[in-house]
């Protein structure tokens, strides 16, 4: 018969764990993808480096389940909140709330975003990343859901696809221009975050609410 581990076992075990996660998070944000090492991840979070190969396989292991933890919490972090903050009495008024709401997170969390971006780009497990983007198609989607209250402000049509369309081109550019310093915004006529979340919001919009020819 299996020997099960006592409970008070397994909550240091699960807190061991989200030391461990919580400290690669923290690496990541503040000094990027190539500082998260396994000794400087197990220093933070007060561990034995031992203690991080008990609990994942390799360093890639480790930094999915991260990822994967700051993705989810984020989504539900969205859930909970983005009714609130976006509920606005117009659809150009709910873009340009979105807009600015979408540009502040990417300006909160920049080492990290971009972490996520190069892991994803290179990572060899299909799994992960398909995981990863499904939790992002999911924020895209509760996007839609909001901005489909304002349909009969939308003359493109089929209109949930416009609105798709329309909210993945304003996340895109966004994070272009926040997260990639070599894009070709940064070529063009220096903009304030404003500036560029009104512009974003405004092509949304006009998009939107142009019939397709």
């Amino acid at each position: 018969m299996d020997k099960q581990m006592p409970p008070a076992r397994q909550q240091r075990s699960r807190d061991t764990e989200e030391r461990l996660l919580n400290a690669a998070l923290q690496i990541l944000e503040e000094e990027g993808l190539d500082a998260a090492l396994i000794p400087r991840i197990a220093e933070l979070a007060q561990v034995a480096p031992a203690s991080v190969y008990r609990r994942f396989a390799d360093k890639s292991a480790l930094l999915r389940a991260a990822f994967l933890k700051v993705l989810r919490s984020s989504n539900e972090s969205n859930q909970a909140q983005a009714a609130q903050k976006i509920s606005r009495t117009s659809l150009a008024e709910s873009l340009g709330q979105m807009a600015t709401q979408l540009l502040e997170q990417y300006r909160a969390y920049p080492h990290l975003l971009r972490a996520l971006m190069r892991f994803m780009e290179s990572d060899s497990d299909t799994g992960f990343v398909q995981d990863a983007r499904e939790i992002m198609r999911m924020n895209v989607e509760l996007m839609v859901d909001l901005l489909m209250r304002h349909r009969t402000e939308v003359r493109h049509t089929p209109k949930r696809s416009a609105v798709h369309f329309a909210v993945t081109g304003m996340a895109c550019t966004i994070q272009s221009y926040t997260l990639d310093q070599e894009s070709l915004w940064h070529g063009a006529a220096a903009m304030t975050d404003e500036e560029m979340a009104a512009r974003a919001a405004h092509c949304a919009y006009a998009y939107l609410a142009t019939p397709l020819q």
